[in-house]
This record gives C-alpha cells, structure tokens and sequence, in this order.
C-alpha cells in the first residue's frame, strides 16, 4: 500500500487530519500486528477520531442551518421589497 497523500482541495483541507488517521487505520492491519493490546489502543485512537469529527461535523451542519434561515429571511426582504416598487 502507498503512502502517498491524496490531493485534497480547500473544502477536504479542514479534514486532513482525519484523512491521515483512516490512511494509518488502513495500514495497520497489513503491519501483522497481534498484540491485543495494541490493537485497543489503535481503536481507541481511531474511535475519538470519529468523535471528533462528527462534533466538527454537527458543528458545520449548524452553521448551514444558520446560515440557511439568514438567507431566506434576506429573500423574504428583499422579494417583499420588490413588490412594493
């Protein structure tokens, strides 16, 4: 398997890390590593990994969501402007 970083735009770039971390969760099975111990801890990393991504996840959603509902607001202002030229 390659190590290679994938070519990531302006909109991925916020996830990087998290890509990083699934590319290493990738690789580790091929490493052979049996030591029970050590695949905890591995879980255990890629686990709050997951966390964290979906609180950024469930933080962008709601900014949308604000940003979406200002924006109709601003339509509804300006269509309502517009009907009274």
């Amino acid at each position: 398997m390659t190590t290679d970083k994938p070519e990531l735009d302006s909109t991925e770039e916020i996830f990087s890390d998290y890509f990083a971390i699934v590319a290493n969760a990738k690789e580790y099975p091929q490493r052979g590593e049996t030591n029970p111990r050590a695949i905890m801890i591995e879980y255990m990393r890629l686990t709050e990994s997951y966390e964290k991504l979906l609180k950024t996840s469930v933080r962008i959603s709601k900014m949308g969501d604000k940003t979406q509902k200002k924006l109709l607001k601003y339509k509804e202002l300006v269509d309502s402007l517009k009907h009274l030229d």
